[in-house]
């Protein structure tokens, strides 16, 4: 079914009748909603009402019919207009019907708009020139098609009276208790201080030098994060910097432990049964895992948009929770013009927000969680440094300071410094340190808490990393590390990343 007389008839008597709840849908419904092609009567008596309750006018059955009566307009059914509203207005409605109804009709008028949608689509492509290339005939019709999609999702954008759900809303949380809110992530101190780094509908950034491991550390964590919550979809955009035969097989070392060196230039298969058999265990263990790929090098930020949209509806589904890693933030395909860099990024940055946090809903709710990443500048920069002489502050950050706004997690990723790995060989290679923070986990206590040193300094806490085969294992944070010193023993972290395979 494409449209219903019946249910415009009812929302149309619904409002005559409860006009003061027109702000509910006010956003959701326009005249375009209704179907006209067999008449406009529907779509001309609500137009009329909208306008008269928007100017504050005091109206009934009797003013509305003569409003549009003084129109002049004639109906392809030659209907009695005051007749008709008459008996609008006497059919019995609640308040609540009206926000309902209204949505019902939405769901109606998105499908008439997908329709729609297809012809334009199917006549684009018929009517595309030979000199047309394949990636604009695409990316029109991406964009058709999910202005289409998400029209139903974006009709409710009103203002909200915040106190009025609150009881609902905190009590159903209380009947419905979850481990924690958003994807529980792979290292068990990480998760325990800063909560989850992948809720639905924000952004976790990771900035570090060229080389340190964000690709890595990003991808990892998404993976692990995807098998720890059912097998969500990942979906990885790479900036075009890596192959995905290059990612094939840092995977496969990964999974695998097998040096990539043996992997890329295929002398595994001469490296004896042990080596063969670490490699042909990995087949198994892929077939659950939910890994897409795309390089986006090349491509605008609307095209990257589009390419993300058209991938959740097709493969992902509405409703279903997806994973997004892009690596990483930077303005190669982007145009300038006037624009400086920084103000180009922060359009992009704004775009991906407006991604994950408005474009994609369902039932209001976000379903993507992006990770992302974008280099520091120089002050970042660990080799040959001592540990007081490293900037570890939002400072590093390149580019934009939207990218701070926006990112409900800002890290910073780096190797430790020489006199970090002699003063702590046990603790890992990398330090991953919170410069920002929305929300923290169940220890937010120790993720603020200054840790005293043994020389009676105070430092501020964070994480710490060994990379090794394109894989990130936690060990402990810096309290850990007292703790150790202290008892001169090293600290058996429990880590959730144990159960899993190494990626």
């Amino acid at each position: 079914m494409m449209y219903s007389y019946e249910l415009e008839q009812q929302f149309l008597a619904a409002l005559i009748n409860h006009p003061d709840s027109f702000l509910d849908i006010s956003a959701m419904i326009t005249e375009k909603d209704f179907y006209d092609e067999k008449s406009q009567v529907n779509k001309t008596i609500f137009s009329v009402l909208k306008n008269s309750i928007e100017s504050g006018d005091q109206i009934d059955y009797v003013i509305l019919s003569e409003r549009i009566v003084s129109l002049g307009l004639s109906f392809e059914d030659n209907i009695n207009i005051p007749d008709y509203i008459q008996a609008l207005s006497l059919r019995k409605t609640k308040k609540g019907t009206l926000t309902e109804v209204a949505k019902e009709i939405k769901k109606l008028s998105a499908k008439r708009q997908i329709a729609a949608a297809s012809l334009k689509v199917i006549e684009r492509v018929k009517t595309a020139s030979p000199e047309e290339s394949f990636a604009d005939l695409v990316e029109d019709a991406d964009r058709m098609y999910n202005e289409s999609m998400s029209i139903y999702d974006n009709g409710a954008n009103v203002p909200e009276d915040l106190f009025l759900d609150m009881e609902d809303y905190v009590e159903e949380r209380g009947n419905n208790p979850v481990e924690e809110y958003g994807l529980i992530g792979p290292h068990s101190r990480l998760h325990e201080l800063y909560g989850s780094l992948l809720r639905e509908g924000n952004i976790t950034t990771i900035t570090a030098r060229s080389g340190v491991g964000k690709t890595q550390f990003c991808l990892d964590f998404c993976i692990k994060t995807s098998e720890l919550n059912g097998g969500i979809p990942v979906l990885h955009l790479d900036n075009g910097e890596m192959s995905k035969e290059e990612l094939m097989g840092r995977l496969c070392s990964s999974l695998s432990g097998v040096p990539l060196h043996l992997i890329e230039t295929g002398k595994w298969r001469r490296a004896g049964a042990d080596i063969i058999n670490k490699v042909r265990s990995v087949w198994p263990k892929i077939k659950s895992y939910n890994l897409h790929y795309f390089n986006v090098g090349g491509m605008t930020v609307d095209q990257m948009i589009n390419l993300v949209m058209r991938f959740y509806y097709a493969k992902v589904g509405r409703g279903n929770r997806m994973i997004l890693n892009y690596d990483y933030i930077k303005t190669t395909s982007e145009k300038l013009g006037n624009k400086n860099e920084w103000q180009v990024v922060g359009e992009m940055v704004d775009k991906f927000k407006k991604l994950v946090q408005r474009d994609i809903l369902f039932d209001g709710n976000p379903m993507i969680a992006m990770m992302t990443s974008v280099q520091s500048n120089r002050t970042g920069i660990t080799n040959n440094r001592r540990q007081e002489n490293i900037v570890d502050d939002e400072s590093i950050v390149s580019l934009s300071d939207r990218i701070i706004q926006f990112s409900s997690h800002l890290f910073s990723l780096r190797q430790k410094a020489p006199d970090e790995m002699l003063d702590s060989p046990n603790f890992g290679t990398h330090k991953l340190i919170c410069l920002k923070h929305r929300h923290l986990g169940s220890n937010y206590y120790r993720a603020v808490q200054p840790v005293r040193m043994e020389d009676d300094t105070l430092q501020k806490n964070c994480i710490f990393l060994s990379f090794e085969n394109f894989t990130a294992t936690e060990v402990g944070d810096l309290q850990d590390l007292v703790d150790s010193q202290e008892s001169n023993a090293d600290i058996n972290l429990s880590n959730a990343n144990n159960e899993l395979p190494e990626i």
